[in-house]
């Protein structure tokens, strides 16, 4: 963490000297990261619809905790499994860490990238297709038959979570998850460096993605503001913003504008010392106290989150 300040805060010049600052710490734990039960399925009708689920170790509950980890990338980039890096350690890294510290189910899906014909809202289309592949496969698997279900967002993956529980063309996808008696309820969220708008800022793959003439339509606090001012009523789940000491400060700003409009929102803002906008996600599995401290707080969240 000490060698990050001086790479700045800029994302793509920052990416590649990141993960070399956690590549020997996470290879030094390879065969812990590598144990967690590991399974890859299809969730929908596209090539790229597969996801990697990762199994706690031992099942004590009849009830379920369902984390849905959403990769960055920028809307061009990224994978369940970043095979550049460390041995291809990431994010099974990220599986390993929240299904042995706290016993939940990680799922980590690809979801279709520009190349692939992305396009806005096709990455909460995408959160959709998880979610009935959990409904119809995963809670139909003994010790599943009640699944409280978080959807962590990591920057692009971010606007995609948002998207999922902001935009109207997914009202009766989240009334489904929602309900008092759902089987699978969706009970918290958590937004990792993720932005809510760009200012003024638009880069090509933002362009593509977001549509060139409704970048500010469709960004997720112009979603919140329609649906205020339509008067719907937002969905009521608990949510959590981590946003890195060393991000682009639009990240913050953005964050604590949507905080600020949402006023019923249970919304909790919190700044991870030390870390850069690619950090957070390379650092679980180092068994490195500090490193950590953001996957704790995502524990605890995800302690918070599980019904009785």
């Amino acid at each position: 963490m000490d060698k990050l300040p001086p790479l700045g805060r800029g994302i793509e010049s920052v990416l590649l000297p990141t993960f070399a600052a956690y590549e020997d710490l996470l290879r030094a734990n390879e065969a812990d990261i590598r144990s967690a039960r590991r399974e890859t399925h299809t969730y929908g009708p596209h090539p790229r619809h597969v996801l990697d689920a990762y199994f706690p170790d031992e099942k004590k509950s009849p009830k379920a905790t369902v984390l849905v980890f959403l990769h960055g990338g920028g809307f061009y980039a990224g994978s369940r499994v970043n095979e550049d890096v460390a041995g291809g350690l990431i994010f099974g890294n990220l599986g390993r860490f929240f299904t042995a510290k706290y016993g939940a189910t990680v799922l980590i899906p690809d979801y279709r990238l520009i190349s692939h014909g992305a396009k806005y809202p096709s990455g909460g289309e995408d959160i959709a297709w998880v979610i009935d592949w959990v409904k119809t496969s995963l809670a139909q698997q003994e010790g599943y038959e009640s699944v409280d279900l978080v959807l962590m967002g990591n920057s692009a993956g971010g606007i995609h979570v948002a998207t999922f529980l902001l935009d109207s063309a997914f009202e009766a996808a989240r009334e489904g998850v929602l309900a008092q008696d759902a089987t699978v309820r969706l009970r918290g969220v958590v937004f990792l460096g993720a932005p809510f708008h760009w200012g003024g800022y638009a880069d090509e793959a933002i362009k593509t993605y977001m549509g060139e003439n409704t970048i500010t339509e469709n960004s997720p606090k112009s979603k919140l503001q329609a649906a205020i001012e339509r008067g719907v009523e937002l969905p009521k789940v608990k949510m959590l913003a981590l946003i890195s000491e060393l991000d682009p400060p639009l990240i913050l700003e953005t964050t604590e504008e949507v905080k600020e409009l949402w006023k019923d929102a249970d919304i909790d803002i919190k700044v991870l010392e030390g870390h850069n906008h690619i950090s957070p996600q390379v650092s679980l599995g180092t068994g490195v106290e500090r490193e950590e401290a953001w996957g704790v707080m995502v524990g605890e969240f995800l302690k918070s989150c599980a019904s009785e």
